[in-house]
């Protein structure tokens, strides 16, 4: 027997994805039970262990690649340390030696992330291109396989290395302990993408399980499974089904991209709810990755609150770098010299934006419509930024504020119709059905052709009502939490019969309504891919 054919049989009846069965019912309780039951200062090793288990069952060989890339990062961070603590070197001589070993380590990850990632994309891209200037030549895909979450432990190792370059942190001599930190099981597939220096300590203390993380834990994995089950899943056909619509109506165009948004809202943040759940089990916080989007103020400030750890990565290894390097304060200097110093006062962070922005964008994957999404925020950030000050300024004239109800409900409509059109692009299949759909929703609207295929994107009346009561409940949740709403106290303080009797209500309303129901498909996590 092949190893392939050996990791398909596994697969055939073990799926450990986060919103499966066997995750809930099966993993995650043996694994909670070994390390309970491990000494103290094992206990890392229980959850390296189950992590490296947890990634061969869902990427078979693929682990291998992972593994090389961990030791390589380990090795490569060490490198760095020893220079620092070598007190033999100049400073001068000792940061340009650290600086060739990080752009060795960071470049070394970026191209294996390439090779197996963006290879087939670009090789197709130049043979395009060169047919434009009638040079004929042929491009063999490659279609590599591409291991569970390289994009987030790619992420993770540059920060790591690049925290010990800048002597955040100590290099960690342990391969097991920068293994774990890579390569946890919660965090692999859909991040949130996390910091050596944030985690370390938890990640290898062994932290027991105490019944306060233990109910804390599965509260915020009942909150992930029901977005994703009662929501997420839902919605899954319709969503496949509508981008896929030949019927060209615009009333069709902007439900696609509203069940969409929604979708991928309650996919990936119902996954990084089970995560952060999981992880607080073991007495590990990790990072938040969402707060609120919608809440946000405009298109700048939903990126604060969406993918919050994705953001912060681009803001403190690419923004703050770019913005500060050599070539880009030189230009800021003769723009200043040739326009004055409002115009250069833009120049620098502009850059750096668009370099954020054009990372976003391929980070999600070789492909036009998601290059075109982080263009499409770089060019409304950029607005934003300039139109900022005037606006505040409008508003004072008009005897208005940020908080005034006008003002808040204006920017609610503006951000959401920004979003959604972002997301129309971003789902839809080329670019060209990116831009038809956005045509439609000007020139062609047909309300009456929406009402009439309702019943026919894959959903029936019993999924229509699960998805808006839950939906319904999801929003209330998050006004709740927006407005510091100590819900969570007042839920703790009702009597325990109360508590439990609705607890269980809520479970089996999943386990129906949820993985159950008529309009129920396995669809896998939106995230996972990227």
């Amino acid at each position: 027997m092949t190893p392939e054919l050996f990791f398909k049989c596994i697969a055939l009846w073990w799926d450990p994805s986060y919103a499966s069965w066997i995750y809930f019912a099966l993993f995650l309780p043996i694994v909670i039970l070994v390390y309970n039951f491990t000494p103290e200062k094992e206990r890392f090793r229980v959850l390296l262990l189950a992590s490296w288990f947890y990634f061969i069952t869902l990427s078979g060989w693929l682990f291998l690649i992972h593994i090389l890339e961990v030791i390589w990062t380990w090795q490569m961070g060490l490198a760095i340390q020893r220079l620092s603590d070598n007190k033999e070197l100049k400073r001068k001589e000792k940061n340009k030696r650290k600086k060739k070993v990080l752009a060795v380590g960071i470049l070394s990850l970026i191209a294996v992330l390439f090779v197996l990632k963006y290879l087939d994309f670009t090789g197709m891209n130049i043979v395009q291109l060169l047919e434009v200037f009638h040079i004929s030549r042929e491009w063999k895909m490659l279609n590599l396989a591409i291991p569970l979450g390289i994009s987030y432990y790619t992420l993770e190792a540059i920060s790591y290395l690049t925290d010990v370059y800048r002597e955040d942190i100590q290099a960690d001599p342990s391969f097991s302990h920068v293994a774990l930190y890579m390569g946890f099981f919660p965090k692999i597939v859909e991040g949130p993408i996390t910091r050596y220096g944030d985690d370390a300590k938890a990640l290898f203390s062994g932290c027991p399980i105490t019944y306060e993380n233990l109910t804390a834990g599965y509260q915020r994995i009942y909150l992930g499974a029901f977005k994703k089950l009662m929501i997420a899943d839902h919605l899954a056909p319709a969503v496949d089904s509508v981008f896929k619509w030949n019927e060209k109506a615009g009333s069709i165009a902007l439900f696609g991209a509203v069940i969409f948004t929604v979708q991928e809202y309650m996919d990936f943040s119902g996954a990084i709810d089970i995560v952060i759940g999981s992880a607080k089990i073991f007495g590990i916080d990790l990072a938040e990755n969402f707060m609120q989007p919608f809440f946000a103020k405009n298109a700048s400030d939903f990126w604060h609150r969406w993918h919050i750890t994705l953001g912060t990565f681009f803001r403190d290894y690419i923004f703050y770098p770019v913005s500060v390097s050599k070539p880009v304060m030189k230009l800021t200097k003769n723009i200043k010299n040739l326009f004055g110093k409002t115009i250069s006062h833009f120049a620098g962070p502009t850059i750096a934006i668009f370099c954020v922005w054009i990372s976003n964008g391929l980070w999600h994957g070789p492909k036009w419509n998601y290059i075109f999404y982080g263009m499409y925020y770089f060019v409304l950030i950029f607005i934003e930024n300039i139109v900022e000050k005037p606006f505040l300024a409008l508003l004072e004239k008009i005897h208005l504020t940020e908080e005034s109800i006008s003002v808040r409900i204006f920017r609610f409509i503006k951000l959401t119709f920004i979003v959604l059109i972002g997301e129309m692009f971003f789902r839809a299949e080329t670019m060209e059905d990116g831009f038809q759909m956005f045509r439609m929703i000007f020139i062609k609207y047909r309300p009456h052709k929406l009402v009439k295929h309702l019943g026919s994107f894959g959903l029936d009346q019993f999924d229509y009502w699960t998805v808006t009561i839950s939906f319904i409940i999801i929003v209330i949740y998050g006004v709740l939490k927006e407005y510091k709403y100590p819900l969570k106290e007042r839920f703790a303080a009702l009597p325990k019969p109360v508590r439990w009797t609705v607890w269980y209500l809520m479970i089996i309303a999943v386990v129906i309504f949820g993985a159950y129901g008529n309009g129920y498909d396995k669809a896998g996590m939106i995230y996972a891919k990227f």
